[in-house]
């Protein structure tokens, strides 16, 4: 961790986030947070306190990430999307000790997560996760019924909920979403009193009809549109801004040129700033020469190649640009040149990437 890196987590632009996303739902309906991959690159150690205390439940990628849930201190829902199959014996049984519902996604999954059980002598709670069309993860829908009626049938296994993933809910078309719900509710026991769920952030915003009795959102929580389709459908805050300082200013003249390759060359006398954050940090590679930063309220252009760890920005129209200076690199604010949202239109990718990267590298400050 670099403690000349520093992104700071907004709480109160995540509390807005998620009384926002609660607006679009039915009262009855409960928000599990996604917060895998270390809350999106945000900081689940900064974002616990807040996300508990507003959230009815957690879904993580991991075994590993649903039982650091519990070592903070956590009771409540905590669905783990992946089943233990490559863990060791200790972590598949502190699943089931530490009442985590799991994912049976096959029957090897179920017969793992029962083996579990019996040998901690205690019933596991599971989600049956169904592939609906995604092709991913999932018992294909024709297999569903059978594999609720093995479930019910296994012992130590009691089956709390079902759900299913969109595979194109953050697209403009919708005629797939609607052929993936007619398939989900096709397969969906009546009257069962299990949790249905289906919708991420895209579907919890875009598809009503699929809130069910739970949503699950992810990237909208910490303030992303999961789409460029949806980014006026709802006053969503990003939480995120990273900064850092100018470790070095230098002039130089007309002709030079910076960075491996000395791809950027200057066309005129000027002054040249480094950053110190590079793709080694999550800041990507490909945004060098198309990117900018923010220094004393001006932009700076990323000029040259960005490295591992530093990168070269040109400071010439900020004059008092000096070292030491605060130099803003992400922007909370969703209409800035360097917001997560543009940066991932430079980038060609999508918010999510952004985020993520930055996680390992950078210290992470919980504010207002």
């Amino acid at each position: 961790m670099k403690n000349y890196l520093t992104a700071s987590i907004s709480a109160s632009a995540v509390r807005h986030n998620i009384e926002v996303l609660r607006s679009l739902t039915g009262p009855d309906v409960k928000l599990c947070a996604v917060v895998k991959d270390d809350c999106f690159g945000h900081g689940m150690d900064v974002l616990f306190p807040v996300l508990s205390k507003l959230v009815d439940g957690f879904a993580v990628a991991s075994p590993i990430e649903a039982l650091q849930l519990r070592n903070k201190g956590y009771k409540g829902f905590i669905l783990c999307f992946l089943s233990a199959y490559f863990d060791d014996f200790e972590v598949q049984d502190d699943l089931v000790w530490h009442r985590i519902t799991q994912t049976v996604m096959s029957r090897s999954a179920l017969a793992s997560i029962q083996a579990a059980a019996d040998r901690v002598g205690d019933t596991a709670l599971v989600h049956l996760k169904v592939d609906t069309g995604m092709g991913r993860l999932g018992v294909p829908a024709r297999q569903a019924p059978d594999m609720i009626k093995a479930i019910n049938e296994a012992p130590d296994v009691l089956l709390t909920g079902i759900y299913t993933h969109f595979a194109t809910a953050d697209d403009a078309n919708r005629e797939e979403v609607s052929l993936q719900l007619e398939r989900f509710r096709s397969i969906l026991p009546p009257d069962s009193g299990l949790v249905l769920h289906a919708a991420n952030s895209a579907a919890t915003i875009d598809f009503p009809q699929t809130h069910f009795n739970m949503v699950r959102p992810g990237i909208a929580i910490y303030g992303c549109h999961p789409s460029e389709h949806l980014e006026n459908r709802l006053p969503l805050h990003p939480c995120m801004t990273v900064k850092a300082k100018l470790i070095a200013v230098k002039h130089v003249q007309q002709g030079s040129r910076c960075g491996y390759g000395l791809t950027h060359s200057f066309d005129r006398d000027g002054r040249v700033g480094v950053v110190p954050i590079g793709y080694g940090d999550g800041y990507f590679r490909n945004l060098s020469g198309k990117a900018v930063v923010r220094i004393n309220g001006l932009n700076a252009t990323v000029c040259g190649r960005v490295s591992m760890d530093q990168m070269t920005v040109d400071v010439t129209d900020i004059p008092d640009a000096a070292v030491g200076n605060e130099v803003e690199v992400i922007s909370a604010d969703p209409a800035a040149p360097n917001s997560v949202e543009n940066l991932a239109r430079l980038a060609g990718t999508i918010p999510y990437e952004i985020t993520c990267h930055l996680g390992h590298n950078i210290r992470h400050e919980l504010v207002d």
